[in-house]
């Protein structure tokens, strides 16, 4: 993901930064650029009590705001996306070797090269798996949370503790929220079923290659006794 320029960014200063669920991460405060002036990072004011510095390659306008790709979702696409353009090319120069259209001395060091940067990924692939289904279980907490919060106010509310009006706002909250976690819940799982399908698809074509065919041969067909005539002269 390609991170905006300042001057997509700078207008946004003040406003409220998202991420892609729709959730509040806070007010933009400041941009730091390169001097190609693409964003390095964003500075965000978090509920008045800290601030918090974004990577600028997890950051997009979208819809007219500025989006923060969550980190988690943003580390699991990066290695699916590197997986399935690293598994193509090795594919294409091993086609290209099969044909001997070019000497070893240039395809072998890109092989050895891409089988290297495959090794890295799939270390990388088991990383990103244990921080996405850590997610998957804080988000899991969370909506127990909402649902303690829901059954609270809904006690409250019925019991004429509190107003009809409290009551609703409090519930639009908390169905906001609720609806955010499920989306991001779902996201996680689906991501991680995908990126389980390119590591399996990956080990099914390195199966298939170290599998060899095996000639049968056939054994020399072997000469029929011949019958001896014996002649008895009397």
């Amino acid at each position: 993901m390609t991170a905006p320029r300042v001057d997509e960014a700078s207008r946004f200063i003040g406003s409220e930064v998202v991420d892609d669920f729709g959730r509040s991460l806070g007010v933009l405060v400041a941009i730091e650029s390169g001097v190609d002036g693409r964003i390095t990072n964003i500075i965000v004011k978090v509920a008045d009590k800290s601030l918090e510095v974004i990577e600028g390659e997890r950051v997009r306008v979208f819809e007219g705001k500025l989006t923060v790709t969550p980190e988690w979702k943003y580390e699991i696409l990066e290695v699916i996306d590197n997986l399935e353009r690293a598994y193509k090319r090795k594919k294409a120069i091993e086609g290209i070797s099969s044909r001997n259209e070019l000497p070893s001395v240039v395809v072998d060091p890109i092989k050895k090269r891409l089988e290297e940067e495959i090794r890295s990924l799939r270390i990388k692939a088991d990383e990103v798996r244990k921080l996405v289904s850590s997610r998957i279980s804080e988000v899991e907490t969370e909506e127990l949370k909402v649902a303690r919060a829901v059954a609270s106010v809904g006690i409250s509310y019925f019991s004429g503790e509190v107003s009809e009006r409290g009551y609703t706002q409090s519930m639009n909250h908390l169905k906001k929220l609720q609806e955010a976690l499920g989306e991001e819940k779902r996201a996680a799982k689906e991501l991680l079923e995908k990126l389980e399908k390119v590591l399996q698809l990956a080990s099914e074509v390195e199966s298939q290659k170290q599998v060899t065919p095996v000639q049968v041969q056939q054994a020399p067909a072997t000469s029929q006794p011949q019958a001896v005539v014996v002649k008895v002269e009397g």
